[in-house]
Order: structure tokens, then sequence, then C-alpha cells
């Protein structure tokens, strides 16, 4: 796995080696303003590779410092998870389609779009 965390950008990218489910996807998170309000606005990136870099690197002054606990990262991972479960059923929804249906007939049969 590897997870590189931009404050500044509101971004999370993931990478995974899963043999059944490879994935490389980054996520703007714009719409959550709690969340990145609780990271450290001195952090510039973290980076953290299952093997490999496992850092965080701050700003004014540049410094880098190792993550030895991966609980540090997990509210980045559990952030993008979530993003990613609203993303694949936002896809879902959107390819579930009925010929000649309406916007307000899909509505009704699915709900509002995720």
């Amino acid at each position: 796995m590897h997870l590189t965390v931009i404050p500044e950008d509101k971004q999370i990218y993931l990478e995974t080696f899963d043999t059944q489910y490879p994935m490389r996807r980054c996520h703007v998170i714009n719409n959550d303003s709690e969340f990145w309000n609780s990271v450290d606005p001195r952090i510039h990136a973290i980076q953290y590779h299952s093997d490999g870099l496992k850092q965080i690197e701050y700003k004014n002054p540049r410094e880098d410092v190792v993550i030895t606990d991966i609980s540090i990262i997990q509210k980045y991972i559990d952030r993008f998870n979530l993003t990613e479960q609203t993303y694949q059923s936002q896809i879902a929804w959107d390819n579930n389609n009925v010929q000649s249906e309406t916007t307000e007939q899909k509505i009704t049969r699915l709900g509002p779009r995720p």
C-alpha cells in the first residue's frame, strides 16, 4: 500500500497492490472542513508505503518525521475508504439505467443519487 496525503490540496492518494482488487486513485475531499481542520497545519505531506517510506513532511522549518505507528495514518485511510465507497455508489447509480426512463423516474426507482 502507498498512501500520500497532501492537506493543503485536500488530497488523499492511495495505491494498493492487492492481487484481487488492485487500486490506484486520488480523491480530493473539499466538503469536509472538520476533517481537514483536525490535521496539523504544519504538515506539508504524509507518505506511508507499507514496503518502504513512512514519513510526515513538515514545513517551516522543513523536517521529516518517521512514522512508526500505522494508527497515525489510519484516519486518512478511513476517510479515503469512506469517499471511495460513496464514489463507487455514485457510479453504480449512474450506470443503473432503464431505457426511456426520465431522471424523475430513476430517482423514484433508486432514490436520490448518493
